[in-house]
């Protein structure tokens, strides 16, 4: 890993508040892994093999029905850890984990982590601590999806999206994806994107969305007046 990869996981809420041990411990047993937009990092009902780090790009949680239709969950960018559940229960992985554009990242083994809790069982709560920030997240997805508008639920989505991204950063994003994530049309999409690029609050390109101004995104989620 390079100073500047590593710098870039230590600017991740979970890692940067952990004891100094247990960052050292994931550095030292951990390697960076490269793959090509659209490639499969894991798929639902692979076996458990460890978690992983964004150090760039971003990666795509997915879904997919019986008749093939996929249903995009969730992207993730750097610095985020995911793949954490299976360290618990053992179990298989239980979503379909593509690259969306070229990305890097760190990955540390199930049996590296295995040994560490064996030996050191304390550490479950630090992982427990990753798990349980996930959890959040799908509470307040649920609560949005229930009582926000069309409109909320876009712009809450952007600002998730753009959270753990630097200003002007495009999010790698067809209108498609952000449908299923919000469980809309993607004509209702396309609507709410035109209001937001004539509010200049976000521009569009191929599947590009910047955020211009996220007060602006705020506003309209009716979360801040």
């Amino acid at each position: 890993m390079t100073p500047q990869q590593q710098s870039v996981i230590e600017q991740g809420h979970w890692f940067k508040s952990r004891s100094q041990y247990l960052k050292n411990f994931l550095l030292t047993q951990g390697k960076t892994r490269s793959l090509k937009a659209q490639q499969s990092l894991f798929l639902r009902g692979d076996k458990h093999n460890g978690i992983y780090a964004v150090l760039s790009g971003v990666v795509r949680i997915s879904g997919v029905s019986n008749e093939g239709k996929e249903a995009v969950l969730s992207f993730i960018e750097t610095p985020l850890w995911f793949g954490e559940v299976t360290l618990f229960d053992g179990g298989l992985r239980t979503h379909d984990v593509y690259a969306q554009t070229d990305v890097v990242l760190f990955y540390v083994p199930q049996r590296a982590l295995e040994q560490l809790l064996n030996e050191q069982p304390q550490y479950w709560q630090e992982f427990g601590l990753l798990l349980a920030q996930k959890l959040r997240l799908m509470f307040t997805s649920m609560e949005d999806h229930a009582l926000l508008s069309a409109e909320q639920k876009v712009c809450n989505r952007l600002l998730i999206l753009s959270e753990h991204t630097e200003h002007l950063t495009p999010l790698v994003l067809s209108q498609q994806q952000l449908a299923d994530m919000t469980y809309l049309t993607r004509q209702t999409i396309n609507q709410i994107l035109q209001r937001l690029v004539e509010l200049q609050a976000i521009s569009l390109g191929y599947q590009r969305i910047t955020i211009l101004d996220k007060q602006k995104l705020h506003v309209r989620t009716g979360k801040l007046k």
